[in-house]
């Protein structure tokens, strides 16, 4: 199985960014990743500022995420013109994009921009301009589906109780569990640090860590069951490099994509006999022709 998708890497931003909630630079090798995140991996597949309400942000508070993306999209073409002069065959400077996921809608900034719903993406994502590269997602907008499950997440505020339920009914091998851990990790942290919390948020917090030490659990058991495949797929490959069968693209492929560790040993038994890889690697439980022993020709009664 690939490795847990998530947001990587994702660092605070730098002090003269003043101090954005996230700042996540997009690895070109980790595209098939950010597929499997959904609606997160979209946002996440440019360079961007995120900045994440657990309600409404006002004006104020829109302006503040402004500033703080200004300053950094500033600083990082200072250092872009500062790098092309030295190398002038450097890449070309991406400008940043800046994402505010709000939990609910900022009525007031989305009238007041005459802010319209973004052209192919989901309901609840807004654009405000090419030329300042802004986004606004609002999550109470968003469609109920896994999709955009880690978003709603996120967003937390009075979204989460219905968020975390639907994270717990997806299957216990579900990618999004390794990655919704660490978000409902950071968000209980953060609400840990408050010094005076609601009844609502101290619910969520034993609600967050009941789901998180689950989480946990099935991580756990799920890295048991995929070492045993692995160490599975290593001694197919041995046994077949040892009889100078050499498995091709096709033929690794299927060995990657292999999940049922009973086929894996029978394709391991297989190979120890088999005279060619495709036969190793059959589906079936007959016997390979090799591995059957020739019949003798019954003798005849002599006349």
């Amino acid at each position: 199985m690939d490795p847990p998708a998530r947001l990587s890497p994702t660092t605070r931003s730098p002090p003269d960014a003043q101090h954005a909630d996230l700042r996540h630079e997009p690895h070109p090798a980790r595209e098939a990743e950010r597929t499997r995140l959904g609606l997160l991996g979209r946002l996440a597949a440019i360079l961007c500022l995120i900045e994440i309400y657990g309600h409404a942000p006002d004006a104020e508070e829109f302006r503040a995420c402004l500033g703080k993306h200004i300053a950094f999209w500033q600083q990082r073409a200072r250092k872009a013109r500062k790098k092309k002069k030295q190398q002038p065959q450097v890449e070309p400077f991406v400008e940043p994009f800046l994402w505010i996921i709000a939990a609910g809608s900022p009525t007031a900034v989305l009238t007041g921009l005459k802010l319209d719903q973004a052209p192919g993406w989901p309901k609840g994502v807004y654009f405000l301009s090419d030329i300042l590269r802004v986004g606004i997602v609002v999550a109470s907008e968003l469609s109920r589906d896994r999709s955009t499950l880690l978003v709603r997440l996120m967003a937390a505020g009075p979204l989460l109780p219905q968020a975390i339920e639907d994270l717990s009914a997806l299957p216990p091998d579900a990618h999004e569990r390794t990655v919704a851990s660490e978000i409902l990790l950071n968000l209980r942290h953060a609400l840990d640090r408050k010094p005076n919390r609601t009844p609502e948020e101290q619910e969520l917090i034993v609600s967050m860590q009941n789901i998180v030490e689950r989480l946990r659990n099935e991580g756990r058991d799920e890295g048991r069951d995929e070492g045993r495949l692995a160490q599975a797929r290593t001694a197919i490959r041995r046994v077949l490099t040892l009889r100078k069968l050499v498995p091709d693209h096709t033929d690794e492929a299927r060995l990657d994509a292999c999940t049922d560790l009973a086929t894996l040993e029978r394709w391991l038994d297989q190979a120890l006999t088999a005279q060619s890889v495709v036969e190793a690697l059959r589906i079936g439980a007959a016997k390979t022709a090799s591995s059957t022993p020739p019949r003798r020709p019954k003798s005849k009664s002599s006349a």
